[in-house]
């Protein structure tokens, strides 16, 4: 089977985008208030928090330097209590998506990230701009899980299939005897 580059680049693209959306209507959909909410002792991190991690990750992606560093970040930022600032970045961040080029998926690129929970230790790694374009929107779509969790014990709606992977969303439309 021939993958046309181009195809599987928009595609990734199209992933990001529709996983950036989600999080934009989620805080479409509540109050300052709501984005602030703790539901401790079960999640410690506000949605804010949360959204400021994910948001993290893709500006370790977007930066112009020689090494991808996901362990920079943001801890206190405004994002992470203001509801605001946290649509615009997200809608910067589907700009600068929208930038991007089919020419740009197998760019190299050096990935850096600690690797232990008991000691500080890094490791960087060879990686591609399309591989990590798909590693930080997988990795949204775990923290917009834990955002639905504590909105959820909050007592907020959230919007359906928020977190939910693209996989299993295709096993449960695949799969007519699991109710949605």
């Amino acid at each position: 089977m021939v993958i046309d580059p181009v195809e599987q680049f928009s595609t990734v693209i199209k992933g990001n985008i529709e996983g950036l959306d989600q999080g934009i209507a989620l805080l479409v959909a509540m109050t300052n208030e709501q984005y602030c909410m703790r539901a401790q002792p079960y999640i410690l991190s506000c949605i804010g928090e949360h959204l400021r991690h994910v948001l993290d990750l893709y500006y370790a992606l977007k930066a112009d330097v020689d090494v991808i560093d996901y362990d920079v970040r943001r801890r206190g930022a405004l994002v992470e209590s203001c509801r605001m600032t946290g649509l615009a970045e997200l809608a910067e961040i589907k700009t600068w998506l929208l930038t991007l080029q089919p020419q740009m998926m197998n760019t190299n690129m050096v990935m850096s990230t600690e690797v232990s929970v008991v000691n500080t230790l890094v490791t960087q790694v060879e990686t591609s701009l399309i591989r990590e374009l798909i590693f930080v929107s997988t990795h949204a779509i775990h923290h917009y899980a834990l955002m639905d969790i504590s909105a959820k014990l909050c007592d907020f709606n959230t919007p359906k299939n928020l977190g939910i992977a693209p996989a299993t969303l295709t096993a449960l439309r695949n799969d007519s005897s699991c109710v949605q």
